[in-house]
């Protein structure tokens, strides 16, 4: 799961996902247990990743409110419900990855591009005294 993209140690899938969308080291674990195991139940993944089912239930949670997996209710036929998750394909994540990564390469680009040398004086002067 850490394997590096590229020479740098900290340009992994993994890192890259916690930046991108906020979301935690063992969200992308239950992000990526989804996506090669299929939907599944809390339980399940649970079982498949070691953890407290509490633990991944607030971890499916993170997942939905960052749009990388859908829930779905399954009725059962004597009554009662339960849930089964099913994560985003991969590919609609890297599109969003790449389009996230764009809009804040712009938005960074724009910024600095607007600076002019009186905006970084009063920068420096503010990051050193909040510094101290």
């Amino acid at each position: 799961m850490s394997r590096s993209i590229s020479k740098s140690p900290t340009l992994t899938l993994e890192n890259i996902m916690c930046c991108v969308f906020g979301i935690k080291p063992l969200d992308v674990a239950v992000y990526l247990t989804l996506l090669k195991n299929g939907p599944s139940r809390v339980s399940t993944v649970a079982r498949m990743l070691n953890r407290d089912r509490s633990t991944i239930q607030r971890s499916m949670q993170n997942l939905i409110k960052a749009g990388l997996v859908r829930r779905k209710q399954v009725n059962l036929r004597k009554g009662g419900y339960f849930y089964r998750y099913e994560a985003i394909p991969f590919s609609e994540v890297r599109s969003k990855i790449l389009e996230i990564i764009e809009e804040w390469r712009n938005e960074v680009k724009r910024w600095i591009e607007a600076m002019d040398s009186g905006e970084l004086e009063k920068y420096i002067e503010e990051y050193i005294k909040n510094k101290k």
